[in-house]
């Protein structure tokens, strides 16, 4: 009897200790990966550590394939362009802060739109800043440039069995998903008559340690119309090269609505 009511404390003390350490060393471990979630989502805020990127690209529109460009300068434009057997341009789309402007060289046409005249523009918060995260493969909340502010509206899940790490923007709802490490995997959002889905792959080594997809998918869904778009890119470089924010129009080119100019292409 003496000898249990000797080692009885001991072993409490030792069953007690043992699971304060376990909750301790348990706390601490949750904390530290919720420090590195926060870290994550707050670098894909960021901008990336370069102001520019081209490459070659290979579309594919239901089937259709395509081969062209892409041009990217952070804050002032995007380009991509179609050409055909790869030496002559016959399309073009330009994301310029204040509008699109898209140029048909086939019929010789050209439409001017501004993000306000979108379909589904306010539900979108689309801007040239929402566009530009997108092909950027940049987390991002509409209407909102300043980080501190932008992280108080993401709600991050938990990382799941794959240690993909989810999150929501509380105002607009789009929904991102991460890979827990250092890449936006996706982006996507759904509505009354609308939704889309943008997924990234293949990640590969650009500028030091920074990495940006080879692969970009799209589905979007309108009204009960399906479209799948996939992109290949090759060749991307990050250097400084020397190309025009803005196209110039020619004066052989006529204006007209977009919905005209998606007509001429069977869109």
């Amino acid at each position: 009897m003496r000898f249990l009511r000797n080692i009885l404390p001991v072993v409490l003390a030792a069953l007690l200790l043992g699971g304060c350490r376990s909750t301790s060393s348990l706390r601490k471990q949750k904390d530290k990966e919720e420090q590195e979630n926060v870290m994550l989502v707050r670098s894909l805020l960021e901008p990336p550590p370069v102001q520019e990127l081209t490459a070659a690209v290979s579309i594919n529109v239901s089937g259709n394939r395509v081969n062209g460009q892409l041009r990217m300068r952070r804050d002032r434009s995007i380009h991509i362009s179609a050409s055909m057997l790869g030496l002559v341009e016959v399309a073009r789309i330009e994301f310029l802060p204040e509008m699109v402007v898209v140029t048909d060289r086939i019929h010789n046409v050209y439409s001017v739109c501004h993000y306000a005249e979108i379909p589904y523009r306010n539900e979108l918060g689309l801007s040239f800043d929402v566009v530009q995260a997108m092909l950027w493969n940049r987390v991002f909340v509409p209407e909102s440039a300043d980080i501190a502010d932008a992280s108080t509206r993401l709600i991050m899940g938990s990382p799941d069995e794959d240690g993909y790490v989810s999150l929501k923007d509380i105002e607009y709802g789009y929904k991102f998903q991460t890979d827990g490490k250092k890449h936006l995997k996706s982006v996507s959002k759904s509505g009354s008559g609308y939704g889309f889905r943008i997924d990234y792959s293949d990640f590969t080594d650009v500028s030091g340690s920074w990495n940006f997809p080879s692969g970009i998918g799209a589905e979007i869904n309108i009204s009960g119309s399906a479209y799948k778009v996939s992109a290949r890119l090759s060749s991307v470089s990050v250097e400084n090269k020397n190309w025009a924010d803005r196209t110039a129009v020619s004066r052989r080119l006529r204006q007209v609505s977009l919905d005209e100019l998606l007509n001429n292409l069977d869109i």
